[in-house]
């Protein structure tokens, strides 16, 4: 009987601690995804953490966002005007992994503006790079080891624990990911001059089944009337110069997806050859410094203006 009477204690305990245990993190919130709260970032997990902040976060506080792998995931993307853009880009994500965020920000925003970066990273693999941007993450924010690390690292980078290791402000508000802060030793001239001499440039294959899910990406942002940009990002000249044939048919076949009223630019015409060619524009091989981005920024604003006038 005393047993019985224990269980159904311990039974009630353990209810009552889980209820508050997911009050609590419905109250804290920390994506965005219950009460709707402004200043939502990412403190780790990138993939997992943007995920969530797809569901209710970016749509209601963004009409635009900018979509790709690391070359675009440190655009700051408060210097885009007339739209108020997130940058939902992932360090090391594909075109599958990014899908799942797409279809979030189109089911639940308003939409105005999406610029997609293209490098072949994007493309050249199919299928989700990993387990952690999936639907069950959405239950796990209500109690989960990913939560519990993210609040663990909410801690570190809000007061400044480990200022050496974890910048306080890697990732803000407006998904840019600053992540040099975090970075040691980067010297672009010798990252690019050592690609040159082993005449070693960036792989170029496309997944066809990856190629198609771009242009279904593209397909669905156009049926909600956005108005797509889309860059080729600025590659050092001198690594463009060693694999420009291959690099021409990439441009080939991603030019193809798209029409006359969306916005393609390439940074890799030989018009922009002073600012490829200059190591500062670049952090290492293909990473772009402040002053590349800056240049990438600016040409997208500038079209956007012209498109839009």
């Amino acid at each position: 009987m005393k047993s019985e009477i224990f269980l159904k204690r311990f039974g009630i305990s353990l209810s009552v601690i889980v209820i508050v245990f997911v009050a609590i993190n419905i109250y804290v919130d920390v994506f965005g995804l219950f009460l709707g709260r402004k200043d939502r970032r990412v403190y780790t997990n990138e993939r997992t953490s943007k995920y969530l902040l797809s569901f209710r976060y970016v749509p209601e506080n963004y009409n635009g966002f900018i979509l790709g792998p690391s070359l675009s995931a440190n655009l700051n993307p408060t210097q885009i005007k007339n739209y108020k853009v997130y940058n939902a880009s992932i360090m090391g994500a594909n075109i599958s992994d990014l899908h799942y965020l797409v279809k979030n920000l189109l089911e639940k925003g308003n939409i105005k503006v999406a610029i997609i970066c293209l490098d072949p990273y994007l493309t050249k693999e199919f299928g989700k790079k990993s387990a952690t941007i999936d639907p069950k993450e959405y239950i796990g924010a209500l109690g989960s080891v990913n939560l519990l690390k993210t609040y663990g690292m909410l801690c570190v980078r809000k007061f400044n624990l480990f200022p050496q290791r974890f910048a306080p402000d890697l990732i803000d508000a407006n998904g840019w990911n600053n992540f040099e802060l975090e970075m040691r030793d980067l010297n672009s001239k010798q990252a690019i001059d050592e690609k040159v001499r082993l005449k070693k440039h960036e792989e170029t294959k496309i997944d066809p089944r990856s190629y198609e899910e771009l242009a279904q990406v593209i397909r669905e942002l156009r049926a909600k009337n956005i108005q797509v940009v889309a860059y080729f990002s600025p590659v050092p000249y001198s690594i463009y110069s060693i694999g420009k044939e291959k690099y021409g048919q990439f441009e080939l076949a991603m030019g193809k997806l798209f029409i006359e009223k969306d916005i393609l630019i390439n940074l890799n015409e030989e018009r922009y050859q002073s600012i490829t060619s200059d190591y500062t524009t670049f952090i290492d091989h293909g990473h772009l410094s402040a002053t590349g981005q800056a240049f990438v920024l600016r040409e997208i604003q500038s079209r956007l203006f012209t498109q839009g006038n």
